[in-house]
């Protein structure tokens, strides 16, 4: 019987160190196959931000900095912000004057990260002056102003458009609202992610082909109501529309100027009144990180409805944690478009 116990206990030794040298297999395996660190991306705005995630997936790290619910023409990068961007392998910005590349483009700011602008992809449209919009000329003759006051007011209207020239640039930066510009940052998105991370490669050029896709099928939905749509007016609370009324045209009209700080005039709201009237605009167009309190006043003395219309500038917290992309933005502006523009 000793040898059978002997036998045995061999048997049951034997099993033990095989067993221990599979789990030590299977952890070693398990190291070996961890997840490949991502590449980090740092990006201002969330056009810019939702561009990244499209093309990136999950080779990539992005960060937003405009926090939900601000504003981003007053957005003023925090040393918080300032050194995430220095974290980054690449650092992406819409540029065309809306961020203060004076303090985000700083060499001690960017340390190793590639800044990439990527409005530089797309043609620019010059910043709107509402101050000899067009629309204005119609109304010059009803207006019989005091010379001096005139000339007054004339010359706070160019100090005015001065500073803001010289704050905001002379582009129009909300290039994003023509889904063809889109397209354009795509590539150049697909390109700066590539040569970052060569080894994924195939993978942002897959992506940016298929996103690239579905904003051709955005643009055409556009396309084809811009063609159809009679009403072409488009009273705005600021001029964050000129890329859009642009590609499918349309005529914008601000009650206030490039920027949603830039406060009109007495003489401004009159004439956007006069305009509403004299042409019969159904609507006018306010947004939700804008206060409507303007569009409001305007619609009260013009007995038109408000409706929202979103520049796709930012999200609100609420939208941020609904995961809402510019594509979700942009067919809920179609719809709105539609809704309010019916005769």
């Amino acid at each position: 019987m000793n040898w059978k116990k002997r036998l045995t206990y061999f048997v049951l030794g034997a099993t033990m160190v095989a067993t221990a040298v599979g789990i030590a297999g299977c952890g070693s395996d398990t190291k070996q196959a961890a997840p490949a660190e991502k590449m980090k991306v740092v990006t201002t705005v969330f056009p810019v931000y939702d561009v990244a995630k499209q093309v990136g997936g999950d080779k990539v790290d992005v960060s937003l900095l405009v926090p939900p619910g601000a504003e981003p023409h007053d957005w003023d990068p925090t040393a918080k912000d300032l050194k995430e961007i220095g974290t980054a392998k690449v650092f992406l910005y819409s540029g065309a004057g809306l961020e203060p590349t004076e303090k985000i483009l700083a060499k001690d700011v960017l340390q190793q990260a590639q800044p990439v602008e990527l409005s530089k992809s797309v043609t620019l449209l010059p910043a709107p002056d509402e101050d000899e919009d067009e629309h204005d000329h119609d109304h010059d003759k009803d207006h019989d102003h005091d010379k001096d006051h005139k000339d007054d007011h004339d010359k706070a209207q160019k100090e005015d458009k001065h500073e803001h020239e010289h704050e905001h640039g002379e582009f129009d930066p909300h290039v994003w609202l023509d889904p063809m510009n889109v397209a354009k940052e795509v590539d150049a998105v697909v390109e700066a992610f590539s040569k970052a991370d060569p080894t994924n490669a195939k993978y942002y050029e897959a992506n940016g082909k298929a996103y690239k896709e579905k904003l051709q099928a955005l643009h055409t939905k556009y396309e084809e109501f811009g063609k159809t749509q009679h009403d072409k007016h488009l009273v705005v609370s600021h001029m964050a529309f000129g890329y859009l009324a642009k590609a499918y045209g349309f005529e914008q009209l601000g009650i206030m100027g490039v920027s949603p700080d830039a406060e009109p005039t007495p003489e401004r709201m009159a004439d956007i009144v006069a305009f509403i009237k004299e042409h019969n605009v159904k609507a006018i167009f306010s947004e939700e990180l804008v206060s409507p309190k303007l569009a409001n006043a305007i619609a009260a003395e013009t007995g038109v409805k408000v409706y929202v219309l979103n520049p796709a500038e930012g999200l609100t917290e609420e939208q941020t944690q609904k995961n809402v992309t510019y594509l979700d933005i942009m067919e809920e502006n179609l719809k709105t478009l539609k809704e309010a523009l019916a005769h």
